[in-house]
């Protein structure tokens, strides 16, 4: 009612005022705005504005008042919300949050310390850079939370290993880094096997028990380096030394291994060209039957002739071609050739395709297959498709679908390798497979000492009961054929049968057998 009598600006504000007190004038110029409007309220505040500031000053004073009043205590309580704020951004920053770990950066600072703590002595300290073996069988066969759980329990057992000597780094991944400086460095053979001793216990997680270890690549911290990227390179270098090694290892940086990660990252630059300038070819070993001596198919083994570097040997480049994910590639043009050649070999010879398991990722594998075998006219069952036991701890649904597909296809499935990987007996059962192809390596080791002949015996013995063929690889002496004879292998493959051979030297070599002119001497095949 009041506004309907107080007609002007000037009169609500003066008796607001009067009434309320000296601040009401500033706090109805928001109620204005809503009742008369925007122009009303700003009429009051360019025709009145001594009022308006004059009002302004209580809530002014009110405002400083109450930051002001603040107490000590709540001053107190947001610098150390503040502080704790900024230790925890810290924290976050140079130590890694799954395992607690001090991480690269905390390493980098580490490193340049140590530099410049530099006293003369030509080393200053020692880097171990570690990588876990079977970490991604752990992760595709366990899940990734029993991955982490590992990390974590790793990082835990080499802190309390080294004690106060030296300070362990988690880099990401499944990399950790161990930093000794000089005076705890010492006898560095004696502390790598040390460490993977340790490393190499078992550990108990949430779903089972897993053994791993670990790979070393060692390098020395020289007054010459400047920060962290050099001397981590030479120990990557080192750890790609010992990783080759089947198994657990160490190796320490020498700079011979410079010239090596040259090479390999000039191979990887050209594994692109070369196919595309047709570098690559397949050439074929024979695989025989022990008691016969008679071919029953052969191998096909790729090839690169590099125009520089003559013949480059597939242990160089596969692993390449399989981390750049050219082997996919490398393996679909394998397979049709492959195909095409040895449609053209007398019947019932075979051939044998080695199989990456990147090939079954896209889903396209199988209709591959399919294709090759109906332009090349190639039968299904003179085809064989040869997996490694790795290939059962990743995607395994999908694996045994696509090895089902083939099988119902009329292709041959074997298992390569075996008796080096991680297959258990259960895979044997749960897998279609026709043949097992014992790893080369049983074939010289066997002939030297009884417990490996006794393995290959337990090898045969599975072979037989799920009713699969045997082939042993790597044969080359007359003393291995005999035994691999004695023990009940179905078939060899090997230098003492003959060396890969080009595809167009297959023919007469088949030929050569039919004719009564088999490729093992006579005293081997009796």
């Amino acid at each position: 009612m009041a506004f309907k009598f107080l007609t002007t600006t000037t009169q609500r504000y003066t008796v607001a005022g009067a009434v309320i007190g000296s601040a009401a004038p500033l706090l109805f110029v928001s109620l204005d705005i809503a009742v008369h409007g925007v122009s009303s309220a700003f009429g009051f505040m360019f025709s009145d504005p001594l009022r308006l500031a004059t009002s302004a000053i209580p809530v002014i004073c009110a405002t400083a008042g109450f930051f002001a009043g603040q107490s000590q205590q709540t001053l107190h309580f947001h610098f150390r919300e503040l502080a704790a704020s900024a230790e925890r951004y810290h924290r976050e920053a140079r130590f890694d949050r799954l395992t607690g770990l001090a991480n690269r950066y905390c390493l980098e600072d580490d490193i340049a310390r140590m530099l410049g703590r530099g006293n003369g002595s030509p080393v200053l300290g020692t880097m171990l850079l570690l990588d876990l073996d079977r970490f991604k069988f752990v992760n595709d066969t366990m899940g990734h939370d029993a991955g982490d759980e590992l990390l974590v329990a790793l990082g835990s057992r080499l802190a309390d290993h080294l004690g106060g000597r030296g300070q362990v780094y988690r880099l990401g991944g499944d990399e950790f880094v161990i930093l000794l400086s000089a005076d705890d460095t010492g006898d560095i053979d004696a502390f790598c096997m040390a460490i993977q001793q340790e490393a190499g216990k078992p550990f108990d997680l949430s779903e089972g028990r897993i053994a791993t270890g670990v790979s070393i690549g060692v390098a020395a911290i020289t007054p010459v380096d400047r920060e962290l990227a050099p001397v981590l390179k030479r120990a990557d270098m080192a750890l790609y030394e010992a990783k080759a090694v089947n198994g657990p290892s160490y190796a320490t940086y020498c700079p011979k291994m410079a010239k090596k990660s040259l090479a390999r990252i000039e191979i990887e630059r050209d594994l692109g060209r070369a196919f595309a300038d047709g570098e690559f070819f397949i050439e074929y070993q024979p695989i025989v039957g022990v008691e016969s001596g008679r071919i029953r198919s052969f191998e096909a083994l790729l090839r690169w002739r590099h125009p520089q570097k003559g013949i480059i040997e597939p242990d160089r480049f596969i692993p390449l071609a399989e981390k750049t994910g050219l082997i996919v590639r490398a393996g679909k043009w394998v397979m049709s050739e492959a195909c095409r050649e040895a449609a053209k070999w007398p019947s019932p010879t075979g051939v044998a395709v080695n199989v990456a398991g990147d090939q079954f990722k896209d889903g396209t594998f199988v209709e591959h297959v399919r294709t090759c075998l109906a332009e090349s006219g190639l039968a299904p069952g003179r085809l064989t498709v040869e997996v490694t036991e790795s290939l059962f701890t990743v995607e395994i649904d999908v694996i045994r679908d696509s090895l089902a597909a083939l099988r119902q296809m009329g292709v041959r499935i074997a298992l390569d390798d075996f008796g080096t990987g991680f297959a258990s007996i259960s895979n044997l059962r749960d897998f279609p497979l026709d043949q097992l192809k014992i790893d080369r390596t049983f074939a010289k080791a066997m002939v030297a000492n009884q417990r490996d002949a006794s393995l290959v015996e337990l090898i045969l013995r599975l072979g037989r009961t799920f009713n699969l063929t045997t082939t042993i690889e790597g044969i080359e002496t007359v003393g291995q054929m005999d035994l691999a004879r004695a023990l009940g292998v179905s078939e060899a493959q090997g230098f003492l049968i003959s060396v890969p051979v080009p595809a167009d030297e297959v023919p007469a070599m088949i030929e050569r057998e039919r004719t009564g002119r088999m490729l093992l001497p006579h005293s081997v095949t009796a």
